[in-house]
């Protein structure tokens, strides 16, 4: 159960109040009870990747109980490239792009164009934890530029759904005048105006109002990021 696996872990870290525990983690001590306690069954994504980078603790073991708590080395892994068993029923094949980025012709892929690979993900880990419903529209490309920092940093590797059904304040991939950009999206629809913001204050937003919507094609969205090491 999830709350013994927290319990172990702070068994392992030699951290023995939950006070301490959320102190080092920057939670709430409210967390931390609702989770040992049981009354949260669930951790989230971000959560047990947060421990997972700062105690090399596996995060797919700490969202499922498979596995072992560290696995050798390569507990520092992001718990999104935690890949399932070969012969596990409930694996999904993504489709990756090696040779494209987010800001170089990512709208036009073509399979016959660009050399593609194939990654395989543990279906439930994209429903629970990403949201993701459709497993035939997803890519996997690499980020170009610091624009979205520190939110994705130049050279990390995002999950992108291709639908173009983007909300407010989600991540998406645009094409914008025929580049490419990946911003955090804001809209209005009734006023028939878009922004494009980045995380980085160092970068101007771009809005587009009217007629200057006809030239904008929201590729896909962000689900989640592969951070190199």
């Amino acid at each position: 159960m999830l709350k013994n696996r927290l319990k172990e872990v702070r068994k392992h870290l030699k951290i023995g109040s939950q006070k301490e525990f959320a102190s080092t983690m920057k939670w709430t001590i409210g967390r931390v009870q609702d989770l040992e306690s049981g009354k949260v069954k669930e951790l989230k994504a971000s959560e047990a990747e947060e421990i997972q980078e700062k105690f090399l603790i596996n995060g797919w073991w700490l969202l499922t109980g498979k596995g072992k708590m560290l696995e050798d080395g390569e507990a520092n892994l992001p718990i999104a490239v935690q890949a399932p068993p070969e012969d596990d029923e409930n694996a999904v094949a993504l489709n990756y792009y090696p040779d494209i980025v987010a800001a170089a012709g990512y709208g036009g892929i073509n399979e016959y164009e660009f050399r593609k690979q194939t990654m395989k993900f543990d279906r439930r880990f994209l429903e629970q934890f990403l949201n993701i419903r459709r497993f035939d529209c997803l890519d996997i490309i690499t980020v170009f530029g610091n624009s979205m920092e520190p939110f994705i940093s130049n050279g990390e590797t995002v999950i992108v759904e291709r639908i173009d059904d983007a909300r407010n304040g989600e991540t998406v991939i645009a094409n914008i005048n025929g580049d490419i950009y990946i911003k955090r999206i804001k809209k209005d629809p009734l006023n028939r105006w878009v922004k494009f913001l980045s995380d980085n204050n160092e970068y101007d937003e771009i809005e587009l109002k009217g007629k200057d919507l006809e030239h904008v094609t929201i590729i896909g969205i962000v689900r989640a990021k592969i951070r190199p090491f």
